[in-house]
């Protein structure tokens, strides 16, 4: 399993199956942003799966030897931090020390990673954005991370306005997208996500980003069938509106 990316970093960006699978726009903004900031970091040519999926359908012996082959390809590959771009991959590679005791892999959402880099450096050339938008806490970020507050910092020092929705960090409202439900219940998953839809319309929001691409895909597929023009809800993807605030789309 070969690997490319920036000098001999012991970084791994780890994007995650499902950007792998249908979101590569995301995975080629995040290359970018992180090439920005001058962050190095290593990229698997041929994706290997965290686990995530077998634990939402409760495989958990077929979990456990995931992450032992996960561990045993990181540590011969001399990686020291993850970045991860994917909740449900953040979450999974996050709790392998609650399977294996010698896990000590660093785990950093990426939302974190460019956080730190922006404080860290000068950055010109920000593209200012007046009009208010809705972040939405997915609910492996909210609930199950608690990670909530270093997206919406980040989204604020990129000059985004931040309205928030009714329920949202730990209280979030789920929107179909997780826990193999789209798999497991389409037309259930389908249901919340049209619920999730009708509420921000109530609300009268009017844009809306998430840093979870499950979310993401979910949202806009249903916001398609529903036949929701832009103009009246228009959804972003994290890297997609980190990247029109710095200049790379």
């Amino acid at each position: 399993m070969g690997l490319f990316g920036l000098g001999r970093s012991d970084n791994l960006y780890f994007p995650g199956c499902y950007s792998s699978a249908f979101l590569e726009p995301v995975i080629e903004n995040y290359k970018r942003i992180l090439k920005k900031f001058n962050i190095d970091f290593k990229l698997q040519k041929t994706e290997r799966c965290c686990g995530g999926f077998l634990e939402e359908a409760g495989y958990d012996k077929q979990l456990r030897k995931t992450a032992k082959d996960n561990r045993d390809f990181f540590n011969d590959k001399g990686f020291k931090k993850i970045i991860v771009s994917c909740p449900l991959c953040y979450n999974t590679l996050k709790n392998y020390k609650d399977l294996m005791p010698d896990w000590n892999l660093e785990v950093e959402f990426i939302a974190h990673t460019i956080l730190k880099a922006l404080k860290e450096q000068s950055v010109r050339n920000i593209n200012y954005f007046s009009e208010p938008l809705a972040y939405y806490d997915s609910c492996y970020l909210g609930r199950y991370s608690n990670l909530t507050e270093e997206p919406r910092e980040l989204l604020k020092m990129l000059g985004y306005t931040i309205i928030e929705l009714p329920k949202n960090r730990e209280e979030t409202l789920c929107c179909g997208s997780c826990g193999n439900l789209p798999q497991t219940n389409n037309e259930l998953s389908n249901k919340i996500a049209i619920n999730f839809i009708k509420m921000l319309l109530r609300k009268n929001i009017k844009k809306i980003i998430t840093a979870d691409p499950r979310a993401y895909q979910h949202l806009k597929k249903n916001l398609e069938e529903l036949k929701v023009s832009p103009e009246k809800i228009k959804i972003l993807e994290f890297s997609e509106a980190i990247s029109e605030a710095l200049g790379l789309l």
